[in-house]
């Protein structure tokens, strides 16, 4: 009896040093895969050079993945690049799935260093009836910048109830570039058509090169382009907007 009572002690404790063990391995390899994970239209797609990520949209705005190819597809993901070809997105990223960035049509997360995102435009697409159209988020509070370009000869219109495009840094600079293509960026209810947040002291910057820029903002106080820095109403730190060739 004492040995069948010990030797249910023994299970317990070695069940215990399992999951202490291996509960920060697992968390640390989730927080790394982040940076090569884009959220479209509330679909995880996971890609690398070596395997190109391809998927479809439908007339609802929904993103299907099963049945694209290289020669049938309006989203391509490669890790780093997410090429967007007529595509229709009217579905976001849940509440289930990340409640950092949920409500995001695109959306990029990293908790442990820098987000980045660029977008190459083919013809013309469409971001509607979502929270916001595109969120970058660098969520760590030591660590970690935002950046979003938007590149090619195509063109977005991206439309959300809170925020048009989003870029966010807790602790780094913010940074969104646009160049050769055509945005334009609105919100439906309440809110700013762009916000680039910065940590405290840190820079938020917007850069239109080539291409153009259109974007309001709605309700009280709210602004087509909004530099914010930190997370208080009076935060410092050093905005820059530039425009060339446009």
């Amino acid at each position: 009896m004492k040995k069948r009572i010990w030797n249910k002690v023994v299970s317990i404790f070695t069940a215990i040093l399992l999951v202490v063990g291996l509960v920060p391995n697992t968390t640390i390899t989730a927080l790394a895969a982040e940076t090569n994970i884009v959220y479209v239209g509330g679909v995880a797609l996971t890609g690398s050079s070596g395997s190109i990520t391809y998927a479809t949209t439908n007339e609802n705005g929904e993103v299907i993945t099963e049945g694209a190819t290289a020669d049938n597809y309006n989203i391509k993901w490669d890790g780093s690049t997410l090429t967007l070809h007529n595509a229709t997105i009217k579905e976001s990223v849940s509440m289930d799935t990340s409640t950092l960035i949920a409500g995001a049509a695109i959306g990029v997360l990293n908790q442990s260093g820098d987000a980045n995102l660029t977008i190459t435009l083919e013809g013309d697409n469409t971001i509607d009836d979502v929270s916001q159209g595109i969120y970058v988020l660098a969520h760590s509070s030591t660590t970690g910048t935002a950046n979003l370009t938007i590149t090619g000869n195509g063109s977005l219109t991206t439309s959300g109830f809170q925020n048009g495009i989003r870029i966010q840094s807790n602790n780094g600079d913010a940074t969104l570039s646009i160049q050769n293509a055509a945005v334009e960026a609105t919100v439906t209810d309440w809110g700013d058509g762009i916000m680039i947040q910065s940590g405290e002291s840190s820079n938020a910057s917007l850069s239109v090169d080539g291409g153009s820029l259109t974007t309001d903002g709605n309700g009280n106080s709210r602004a087509g382009i909004r530099f914010h820095f930190g997370f208080g109403v009076y935060g410092s730190g050093t905005p820059s907007l530039n425009v060339s060739d446009s």
